[in-house]
């Protein structure tokens, strides 16, 4: 699959995460297995972004990586969280060698919105 195949599938990806996502908040499904529709969006978000970095996209590289660390984030799981920003921002570097380095202190705030 060549790169664009990889960008069209990451989007896809991103996309049904999102649903995940909005699917686990429903009362029901707090109640029944809503962390694990979050899981599965926190390993969507990732494969997404990994794709990304294969078809050379940076930014949404990132984007995917901020959204899943996010996520990690808000399943208590500090250490894959951490990873996750580590790993936007490596790829937010890529994107933008002079701005990643000059904004480093705000990065995971500038790049991935609100914590």
């Amino acid at each position: 699959m060549d790169s664009s195949g990889k960008e069209r599938e990451a989007v896809q990806l991103m996309a049904e995460a999102e649903k995940r996502v909005k699917g686990s908040h429903s009362f029901l499904r707090g109640l029944f297995g809503g962390n694990t529709r979050v899981e599965e969006a926190c390993e969507m978000y990732t494969r997404a972004a990994n794709m990304f970095k294969i078809a050379k996209n940076w930014s949404a590289a990132g984007n995917a990586f901020c959204q899943a660390a996010k996520l990690h984030m808000q399943l208590q799981s500090k250490h894959d969280s951490a990873t996750s920003f580590v790993d936007a921002g490596n790829a937010y570097k890529k994107a933008d060698p002079q701005g990643a380095v000059h904004h480093r202190s705000q990065a995971p705030h500038h790049h991935c919105g609100d914590l």
